[in-house]
């Protein structure tokens, strides 16, 4: 099995670590974590000589992955397998290459740089970058049920009519020239987004292959709420592996907007964010500092990074019914942040279905993939459908203004939002009039949103 890792290197001259304990760094002190070029080629060099291969050089860390054996080998580390509980009602996940997975040697969450070729002399400490959590409720519907099925939403139609968008775009808003990237486990082109006439492209991250691949199917599902929404868009999907290096992917595509269904459920009460998902946090502050409006999904009944950052628009679940009655859905998260006092998530919603299946939304996948229920279709849903939803309604306020920011994208999004006042969360917290806890401001209206900026 290959090890995805990012390594770290030391703090020099005025250059800061963005890896203390303790220390969360803010948009504002960025550039003092900067990692110097030359140091992070030689750093990169010396890893090479010693069987690692050497993904990528971002500007806070660098990629890297090797075999467990070189791994161990090297670092003077082995890995056990650890586990994270599937949340009750929920799906289960594969979580074997959790960070944690660490043995007893290093409880800090990192491992110390070796001395092998003075590696030490440049580079501080090592992360392994486990796999996220995809927030989909996946299961095997019998295929009979996609031809008789009970109450499902359809894409486009049905979720662009629910989330408002449909008024938006007969006044010939659809999000064109807005460039989306999404993050997520592969992106086909499927026949469905051919016959609508999407511009679609799908890449790779350094250290995956082929960005059509999608034996998942979720990544190729859920980039069609996102079309349902904002069918006029540039998108780009970002096969991922490593997170921390897909989101950079993406990140350095300059997109307007990058959504994500995946996360970690670590923000418990009495914890702080643990080192191992510094990386990913500062690939995130930096996407937010250079203009991009980033989503991420809440979860489903998870305390989730990176959701919880304030400077991310944290998307929870609300579900309309056939009676088109609107309710805070118990298939989605809300949870006040350990991490990050005063931050709530979810800040607004889109459309998620019901326990305990929340199949809701029937979303095209590749006929290979696991998601695949009958003839390249599927019904999921969750927090990581939700997301994208939200993520086309911001690509509107895009077309609308290109020069938003993304703390004025979210404030729009939540002072247009719909009202939900029934239902509740998994948590347990009540949908109320006006802000609550369970749908925060409420479920993404786009005609109102963009109502606000013409």
């Amino acid at each position: 099995m290959s090890i995805n890792f990012e390594v770290t290197l030391r703090a020099t001259g005025a250059r800061r670590s963005g890896f203390e304990a303790g220390l969360l760094p803010a948009i504002d002190e960025l550039d003092e974590l900067l990692i110097s070029q030359s140091e992070a080629t030689e750093a990169a060099r010396r890893l090479r000589t010693n069987g690692v291969e050497v993904l990528d050089m971002g500007r806070f860390s660098i990629s890297a992955s090797c075999d467990e054996e070189v791994f161990s080998e090297l670092f003077g580390v082995g890995l056990r397998t650890a586990s994270l509980a599937a949340v009750e009602g929920a799906s289960t996940w594969d979580t074997s290459k959790l960070a944690e997975a660490y043995s007893a040697q290093v409880p800090s969450g990192h491992v110390a740089a070796p001395s092998v070729d003075r590696i030490d002399e440049l580079v501080d400490r090592i992360y392994v970058q486990p796999a996220p959590i995809l927030f989909a409720g996946e299961r095997t519907v019998p295929p009979i049920a996609m031809v008789n099925p009970e109450f499902r939403l359809r894409v486009p139609g049905d979720v662009a009519q629910l989330m408002g968008a449909s008024a938006a775009h007969r006044r010939g808003l659809s999000g064109k020239g807005v460039r989306v990237a999404m993050v997520d486990t592969g992106f086909q082109q499927h026949p469905y987004f051919v016959d609508q006439g999407y511009d679609f492209l799908s890449v790779a991250a350094p250290d995956t292959t082929d960005g059509s691949d999608d034996p998942s199917g979720h990544g190729t599902g859920e980039s069609a709420n996102l079309f349902a929404t904002a069918p006029g868009i540039n998108f780009i999907g970002v096969k991922m592996n490593n997170p921390t290096l897909a989101f950079r992917t993406a990140a350095r595509l300059r997109p307007d907007v990058i959504t994500c269904s995946w996360g970690y459920h670590v923000d418990f009460p009495g914890t702080s964010m643990p080192s191992w998902l510094r990386p990913l946090y500062l690939e995130i502050l930096n996407a937010v500092r250079n203009g991009t409006i980033v989503c991420f999904a809440g979860g489903n009944g998870h305390r989730a990074f990176p959701a919880n950052m304030p400077q991310v628009i944290a998307v929870g679940g609300t579900v309309v019914r056939s009676d088109l009655s609107v309710r805070a859905t118990e298939y989605a998260s809300s949870f006040d942040s350990s991490w990050f006092p005063g931050r709530h998530v979810p800040d607004l919603t889109g459309l998620c279905g019901e326990p305990p299946t929340a199949d809701y939304i029937v979303l095209p996948v590749p006929q290979t993939s696991a998601l695949n229920q009958h003839d390249g279709w599927g019904a999921f849903s969750g927090t990581s459908a939700a997301t994208p939803m939200v993520a086309g309604v911001a690509a509107l306020l895009r077309e609308v203004d290109p020069e938003i920011s993304p703390a004025d994208a979210k404030r729009v999004l939540q002072i247009t939002a719909r009202d939900v006042r029934a239902g509740k969360s998994r948590q347990g917290e009540l949908a109320t009039p006006g802000r609550d806890g369970a749908t925060g401001y409420g479920l993404v209206d786009a005609d109102r949103a963009v109502n606000a900026l013409v």
